[in-house]
């Protein structure tokens, strides 16, 4: 192959790493560690087997309202240590839960479907005191 020929392969190969790279990219924040009362509410969606929220930060006894909203696929929210989870659900499925964020840590929330998880679909809800 002549050198124009390989650097047009190597372009290539760089920009499907760099569209590879974007789609993998890490979601939304949200912080409501300023909240100390009323509700929270909160919206998690997912994009394919990632939610869009990857981080949600809440204060210690912080009353959470979340909406998850299936956009594709067949997914649920669960996050153990609260007992809080929506039912498993296809696109176009919705749910709210609430509960109460009454003990400091950091929690992984996920969805449960078989494989999902292991496929990345997990977050971090961190409760702080």
């Amino acid at each position: 192959m002549t050198r124009i020929g390989d650097m047009k392969k190597n372009s290539i190969i760089v920009i499907m790493a760099l569209i590879i790279a974007g789609s993998l990219s890490a979601g939304e924040v949200l912080d409501y560690s300023d909240v100390t009362d009323g509700v929270v509410d909160i919206a998690v969606s997912n994009q394919g087997l990632r939610f869009t929220v990857d981080e949600i930060v809440v204060r210690i006894g912080a009353n959470v309202r979340l909406t998850f909203d299936v956009v594709g696929g067949m997914h649920d929210w669960v996050l153990d240590e609260f007992d809080a989870a929506t039912e498993v659900m296809r696109r176009g499925g919705s749910q709210t839960i609430e509960f109460t964020a009454d003990e400091a840590g950091t929690f992984e929330y996920y969805c449960s479907v078989t494989g999902h998880r292991r496929s990345g679909m997990y977050g971090s809800f961190i409760v702080i005191e």
